[in-house]
């Protein structure tokens, strides 16, 4: 253990004093030391800084990341905050242009009418009733008529207190009398429970053909004369020969309703 003391007061303490008299003694054999270990040292030296710098870089580039990867996040949820502002924008204009149209519908109706919203559909047949938002209380009754800016909806076959429910065009239950506008042929338009509509009854000389605009006839005390329902797709003979019918493509798209105009006579 004594031993070891020596050897270790020798390193710390001679060492350097005798490196310093040989530096006085023999400078140019000191200078020669020096170069020599720094010639040692110098590829340890250089690693060492190569290493600390990298850390350093690698240090600054997590940093970088950090920062852009929040700088990222935040600009996504600008931009989804902006989508969802242009679609509400979008959304609103649109609200804006069917009340308008239906505002300019009742403007044009020389009738009692009154706006409601589509509330409901009938579970049991979705495509074909809806329910409306206004009621008895609003002068709302069986066989008011429904229309929309597009043409003619249908009608109410049952009325509570605040809503009602209607029955639509295409309804197999549904019936209207109708008129080919150029041609002035009636027949009756019935629902089929499919997005078009037929038109029976029709007299087999009627020069009704494909294209031709077809309205409510006003026959039968229900529907006002005159609302647009479409325009015929085909015309061809009945089975018997004896008279012809049409397939009329309505303008009302029934299953994007959202608002009507109840109108009674």
């Amino acid at each position: 253990m004594r031993f070891k003391y020596n050897i270790f007061f020798v390193i710390v303490f001679l060492l350097p004093i005798c490196l310093g008299i040989l530096g006085v003694t023999f400078p140019k054999a000191i200078d020669e030391v020096r170069i020599f270990s720094t010639q040692i040292t110098l590829p340890i030296f250089k690693t060492q800084a190569t290493v600390i710098r990298w850390f350093r870089d690698q240090g600054q580039h997590l940093l970088e990341w950090a920062h852009l990867s929040q700088e990222n996040d935040q600009l996504k949820r600008k931009v989804q905050e902006l989508e969802n502002e242009l679609n509400s924008v979008s959304m609103l204009k649109k609200e804006n242009e069917r009340l308008t149209a239906l505002l300019d519908l009742k403007s044009r109706n020389t009738g009692p009418s009154i706006p409601a919203l589509v509330v409901g559909r009938d579970p049991s047949n979705w495509s074909n009733f809806i329910v409306i938002d206004k009621g008895k209380k609003d002068k709302i009754y069986v066989n008011t008529v429904l229309v929309h800016p597009e043409g003619l909806v249908g009608k109410v076959i049952s009325a509570g207190k605040n809503s009602a429910r209607a029955i639509l065009l295409t309804d197999s239950q549904s019936r209207v009398s109708a008129l080919d506008e150029r041609t002035r042929d009636v027949g009756l338009v019935e629902g089929e429970g499919s997005a078009m509509l037929k038109m029976t009854f029709l007299d087999y000389n009627s020069q009704i053909q494909v294209g031709d605009l077809i309205v409510s006839a006003g026959l039968g005390g229900v529907y006002p004369k005159g609302i647009p329902i479409g325009r015929v797709t085909m015309v061809s003979e009945e089975k018997n020969r004896l008279m012809l019918y049409a397939y009329v493509k309505p303008f009302v798209s029934f299953s994007k309703l959202e608002e009507v105009l109840c109108v009674n006579k």
